[in-house]
């Protein structure tokens, strides 16, 4: 009697264990690997909680986050292989404020840090790589940036109505630089899509089939 008592508990504790084991693979799982590199479920949970990653237009939030964090590790491994000018201690002070403050107080933005894995430290390199990744973009793209006159005159005819505030015409040299800043943010988004396109044609990426998700 006591043997079998003693094996239906080795069997009852067998299956906690396994339904423990499946709760541990839905709470995190791998979503992919970029170049050796994993990116999990909690990893996309933890940014999107801080409003560190966000969702884009035309696709699932999951899925646009994921791949901001595709394109993170891309950029980081280009980063990483030139390796820019570390950030000031002031601007990752900020940067890392900015983060923590919605969070509340010190002690309860260390317990929300705390239930989501990571700590302050974590957030602070986090913001250091944001730094590092804009360095790096914009003296990277800086010389190709800048538009001709030729385009600055297009600009200004296929958007005339931007150039108007209160029913008056803006000055020429202030229709010169906002023609200027549209034109350049144009460009820069086209440079970096076209970029990471490149950086995701050489990379391995691997992302699991979503009939395999749990």
């Amino acid at each position: 009697m006591r043997r079998a008592v003693s094996v239906r508990a080795i069997l009852v504790g067998v299956l906690l264990l396994c339904a423990v084991s499946a709760r541990a693979q839905v709470i995190d799982r791998v979503l992919a690997t970029v170049d050796g590199h994993l990116v999990t479920l909690s990893d996309v949970r933890t940014t999107t909680t801080l409003g560190l990653t966000q969702a884009g237009a035309g696709t699932s939030a999951g899925d646009a986050v994921l791949d901001r964090w595709i394109e993170r590790l891309l950029v980081l491994q280009e980063v990483d292989r030139f390796s820019p000018p570390e950030p000031a201690a002031d601007a990752i002070d900020a940067r890392a404020a900015a983060v923590l403050t919605p969070l509340g107080t010190p002690d309860a933005a260390r317990a929300k840090l705390a239930l989501l894995g990571v700590d302050e430290a974590w957030v602070r390199l986090w913001v250091r790589d944001d730094l590092r990744i804009q360095a790096y973009t914009e003296q990277r793209f800086a010389g190709a940036l800048e538009p001709t006159s030729d385009e600055l005159e297009n600009y200004y005819r296929e958007h005339a109505s931007e150039f108007v505030r209160e029913g008056r015409e803006l000055s020429p040299d202030q229709m010169r630089e906002l023609a200027r800043e549209h034109v350049m943010a144009a460009r820069r988004r086209a440079l970096v899509a076209d970029w990471l396109d490149g950086l995701r044609r050489r990379a391995t990426i691997v992302r699991p089939s979503p009939r395999n998700k749990p």
